[in-house]
């Protein structure tokens, strides 16, 4: 059974995710974003970014795509906000289609061994079988 983990910037709930890949060896997980009230998430990252002086690895405003550096204030957190997940930090990069339908994942950098054996079990037996 997935974790499905709650995605904070700043103060505000901005989606889900239930990490669904990883590269076990270097502590890295990655997943799909479920949006919550976030009307376009391309210029929520762009905009943020912008305000808060966070690299911007690539952005297309034609095509509405953008790619950041971690984002330091992007938090991760799971049972019930009990437990934040503890990383070197979150990048985003994504692409609006349309109006409502987004293409944006989330990935986490330098998770412990203990946290990918543990909390991402499913990963980690997967990569050593």
């Amino acid at each position: 059974m997935a974790t499905t983990f709650t995605i904070k910037l700043e103060e505000q709930i901005i989606g889900t995710t239930e990490f669904e890949f990883a590269d076990v060896p270097m502590g890295v997980v990655y997943g799909k974003i479920n949006f919550i009230d976030i009307e376009s998430p391309y210029l929520l990252f762009k905009n943020y970014c912008l305000a808060n002086n966070i690299h911007i690895n690539y952005d297309s405003e034609k095509e509405r795509l953008i790619d950041t550096a971690i984002i330091p204030n992007l938090r991760i957190y799971y049972n019930d906000f009990q437990d934040e997940l503890k990383s070197w930090g979150s990048s985003i990069s994504g692409i609006e289609i349309s109006d409502d339908v987004f293409e944006f994942e989330i990935t986490l950098y330098g998770l412990e061994s203990e946290t990918m054996s543990t909390l991402f079990k499913h990963h980690f037996d997967e990569y050593f079988k």
